[in-house]
C-alpha cells in the first residue's frame, strides 16, 4: 500500500472529511450549548425583576395596562429563557449530528483501509502466483 492508493480512495478521504466535518460540529455545538445553558439556569432565577414590579402599589396603576405592568417582567424573562431555549436546542442537534458526522467517518475511513489492505493482499498473492511454477 502506496500513498497514493490512500489518496486515490474515494472512502477514505469521504470518511475523513467526514471526521473533520463531524468534530467541527462537535465541538461548537458543546460550546454553544453550554453557554446557552447558563444563560437558561441564570434566567430561571432572575435577580430582582419581580421585586420591582411589587414594590409598585396597585394604586399607581389604572385598570388598563395593570396586567401588562405587573406580567411585563415576566414576559421580558420568559422570552429570554425561550430564546435561549431556542438556540440551546439547535446547537444540541449540532452536536448530536457531529458525533454522528464522526461514527460514520471513521467507519467509512476504516471501510476504505480494509479495501486497500484486500487489494494489496491479492495483488502480492496474484505476484507470487504467478512467481511460481
Amino acid at each position: 500500500m502506496k500513498p497514493p492508493d490512500i489518496y486515490r480512495d474515494w472512502r477514505i478521504l469521504f470518511g475523513v472529511a467526514l471526521i473533520v466535518l463531524g468534530v467541527g460540529n462537535w465541538i461548537v455545538g458543546w460550546q454553544r450549548t453550554q453557554e446557552y445553558e447558563a444563560i437558561i439556569a441564570a434566567q430561571a432565577h432572575p435577580p430582582t425583576a419581580a421585586s420591582e414590579a411589587v414594590n409598585r402599589a396597585f394604586d399607581e396603576l389604572n385598570a388598563a395596562d395593570a396586567d401588562a405592568a405587573v406580567l411585563e417582567p415576566f414576559n421580558r424573562a420568559q422570552s429570554r429563557v425561550s430564546y435561549a431555549s431556542a438556540r440551546m436546542d439547535f446547537y444540541h442537534a449540532t452536536f448530536l449530528t457531529g458525533r454522528v458526522l464522526v461514527v460514520i467517518g471513521v467507519a467509512l475511513t476504516l471501510l476504505g483501509f480494509i479495501g486497500l489492505i484486500r487489494n494489496d493482499a491479492l495483488q502480492a498473492y496474484e505476484r507470487a502466483r504467478r512467481a511460481s511454477p
